[in-house]
């Protein structure tokens, strides 16, 4: 395999995608596939939250959870430069995290759109971010991990709902760009509801496997109906880089993220570095994040997120893998320590 392609492809491997899907339908250049997975986790794997639904410190109790995921891809080719294409994903979880403990089902991916020259998208729907482009080169591990490049804000997420998005691959080049129409609720008297939403990013990859990326978001958001409190808004941009050789994987990246309004303004900075080594069936993953707080006008820094997290993972087929991870906390939010374990078959 060439190196660019394999520095393209590691975070893939982590996690269910199209290359495991199963073509049930194919005919005059329409084509459907199915795709999925089933998984359970044991551990403590997330923390407590308080009467208020705030998350607090300290983890949960020793407990395990269920999911399961089924995908569908189509394609119809309109002629020989133009496709439709679109994507629907569900998850299921077989154990919900509210006090009922209710299943809840949710869409993961829902659009459709065209693909032209098989290098160029333009989709409509809940989408993938163009800002996850350099976020993935650090979501590779099953249960934790990308504390610092998602950002402990809670702002930056891997999908959007309502966007625009066009997208370009080829030749290790991938540039993306996106408008996102938050309409969840569309009533200037909802209290900092998002507005909207736009984002760009773009890498490459050369030859001998080196990577480099670069993301841009910001999203806007009303003011409840307050004229006191003003509009607000939220920006985040974030580097980085990556390298693959033979089983060797790293990456380095930064990022600063700022939100702020008539009432204050509060900045991250931080950064995540991430290594794997592949041999044979097993693969050993490191990573370790910092993120620094600020609010203006008060002194002193926070460090909110100050992790090491390592994770044993185990092929037992092409599709299925039993994993381990541990989470080391060490932050002024004096969070414990968090560890699970997990199996996961895709099909």
């Amino acid at each position: 395999m060439k190196k660019t392609i394999l520095a393209l492809t590691i975070p893939a491997l982590f996690a269910t995608s199209a290359a495991s899907a199963v073509t049930v339908y194919s005919d005059e250049g329409a084509q459907v596939d199915i795709y999925g997975r089933v998984q359970y986790e044991a551990g403590q794997m997330r923390f407590q939250k308080d009467a208020g639904g705030d998350s607090i410190s300290k983890a949960e109790n020793f407990g395990g959870d269920g999911e399961a995921r089924l995908g569908v891809n189509v394609k119809y080719g309109l002629n020989n430069d133009v496709d439709l294409i679109g994507k629907l994903e569900w998850q299921v979880t077989a154990e919900g995290s509210d006090a009922t403990g209710s299943d809840d089902i949710s869409a993961r991916y829902a659009w459709a759109g065209f693909r032209f020259m098989d290098t160029t998208d333009l989709t409509f729907g809940r989408s993938q971010d163009p800002y996850a482009l350099v976020v993935y080169h650090h979501d590779i591990f099953n249960i934790f991990g990308a504390n610092a490049t998602y950002g402990s804000l809670g702002l930056v997420d891997d999908k959007t709902d309502d966007q625009v998005r066009v997208s370009y691959a080829a030749n290790g080049l991938d540039l993306r760009a996106a408008y996102a129409f938050a309409d969840d609720q569309k009533s200037d008297l909802t209290e900092e509801e998002k507005e909207n939403q736009w984002s760009v990013a773009a890498g490459y990859t050369l030859p001998m496997g080196l990577g480099f990326g670069a993301g841009y978001e910001q999203q806007n958001f009303g003011n409840g109906g307050v004229p006191a409190d003003g509009d607000g808004e939220f920006n985040a941009w974030i580097l980085g880089v990556n390298y693959t050789l033979d089983g060797f994987y790293v990456a380095a990246a930064y990022t600063q993220q700022e939100a702020e309004d008539n009432v204050e303004k509060i900045e991250t900075k931080g950064y995540e570095l991430t290594a794997t080594y592949n041999v044979d069936a097993w693969t050993l993953l490191a990573q370790y994040s910092k993120e620094e707080l600020e609010i203006e006008g008060v002194s002193g820094k926070v460090d909110t997120v100050d992790a090491v997290t390592l994770g044993v993972q185990y092929d037992l087929t092409a599709k299925a893998k039993l994993y381990t991870e541990y989470e080391i906390n060490d932050n002024d939010l004096d969070q414990d320590d968090r560890y699970g374990v997990g199996i996961q078959y895709n099909f």
